[in-house]
């Protein structure tokens, strides 16, 4: 009955994907014949049963995962020995639902501070609403970290049956990122290699290449999740286009997202779903505020709905804004050409550099006066 209660307070809840199993007679270990390794343990006991605790504080410490442990308040001698055994959190029975989802929110958080000094950071894009330019933005974002920041990159394309990012790029994986998902637990650095497409500029780019229709569900979050942690653990900087919806894989990415960047355009429409995914991402994702950022896409100084006005009804800085360059942009989706490379003069090849340049922490390599000026010059003088 307890073991069900707390299946009930996880089920159906984003981002998140429970096993259950009841340890009976037999192994003391919690994690005893389990195959691979969970994010976190979730351990209810008796509390004259402390043999499973005791088990855990048994096992070497780098392999122990993140443990929440729940059993009967007041129990003084379980409770020192949930803290030997290395206990995040330790919730007394009734749990309410609230309680356990703020236990697991902040051991995550914890596994992602620890993790950023020495793992890659990422960043997901996201539009507020269909066509403000988020794959635009993430393709030539992480181009421009690969190519000027010098930064070891990838992206990821989360659209699994049509996988824009590949024709911002011209670049088609041979076998893709669903391959690569069926298989995540054998990939190591080398391996991962065969699944992605490598642009001239350095950068990898992992997305789907389906001829079916693909399905969220088809999909184990738990599998991205350790997807990007292997990307991280060998690059840099991680890219992600995330669709236009909130699912398990869009949550598990954002969960672990070092930034998560909403693009939208000056429009009512716009500024309204920006309102609700900020919502969604603080509240029902856990995602600090701080992680969320705003890009404005195609603004326009003269539009009637201000900057200003966008600060205030989302109750948060704009992040960066894109000048609207129809032409350039054209022209790189036509080639399958970066921005960059069609343009390096253009004001949003610029815009995109100053973002690049916060995000790295460095400043870009930049065509210094010379470079602008020789092309000119020639043009002028055949």
């Amino acid at each position: 009955e307890a073991v069900k209660m707390l299946e009930s307070h996880l089920h159906g809840v984003t981002g998140i994907l429970a096993r259950t199993r009841v340890i009976t007679n037999g192994h003391a270990d919690p994690l005893y014949g389990v195959t691979g390794t969970p994010d976190i343990v979730l351990l209810r006991f008796e509390a004259n049963q402390t043999a499973e605790l005791m088990a855990w504080a048994a096992r070497p410490q780098d392999n122990r995962p993140p443990l929440i442990v729940v059993g009967p308040g007041g129990h003084v001698e379980s409770t020192r020995l949930a803290i030997r055994s290395g206990a995040q959190d330790f919730l007394p029975e009734p749990v309410s639902k609230a309680d356990l989802l703020a236990a697991i929110a902040h051991v995550q958080a914890q596994r992602r501070e620890t993790s950023t000094a020495d793992r890659g950071s990422v960043h997901a894009f996201v539009s507020a609403a269909g066509g403000a330019g988020s794959s635009m933005i993430a393709a030539n974002v992480a181009h421009l970290l690969a190519a000027h920041a010098r930064q070891r990159t990838a992206l990821v394309d989360l659209d699994l049956n049509f996988a824009p990012i590949s024709h911002h790029l011209n670049l088609q994986p041979q076998r893709g990122l669903l391959a690569a998902l069926d298989v995540i637990e054998t990939l190591d650095e080398h391996a991962l290699a065969g699944f992605g497409a490598e642009h001239t500029s350095g950068l990898r780019l992992f997305c789907s290449t389906a001829q079916h229709a693909v399905l969220s569900k088809d999909v184990q979050p738990d599998r991205i999740g350790k997807f990007i942690d292997l990307l991280c653990a060998h690059h840099q900087q991680v890219v992600i286009d995330a669709p236009h919806a909130i699912d398990g894989l869009t949550a598990t990415a954002f969960g672990m997202a070092t930034s998560i960047y909403i693009v939208l355009q000056q429009s009512t429409l716009h500024v309204r779903n920006a309102t609700r995914a900020i919502r969604i991402l603080r509240d029902e994702l856990a995602v600090p505020a701080q992680r969320i950022r705003l890009i404005v896409n195609r603004f326009d100084k003269n539009s009637p709905l201000r900057l200003e006005d966008i600060k205030r009804t989302l109750g948060t800085d704009v992040y960066a804004t894109l000048p609207s360059d129809y032409q350039s942009a054209q022209e790189s989706s036509d080639a399958g050409l970066p921005l960059y490379e069609v343009d390096k003069s253009s004001a949003i090849s610029r815009s995109l550099l100053q973002i690049v340049e916060r995000i790295s922490g460095m400043k870009a390599d930049r065509p210094g006066l010379l470079q602008r000026a020789l092309p000119s010059f020639l043009r002028n003088n055949p």
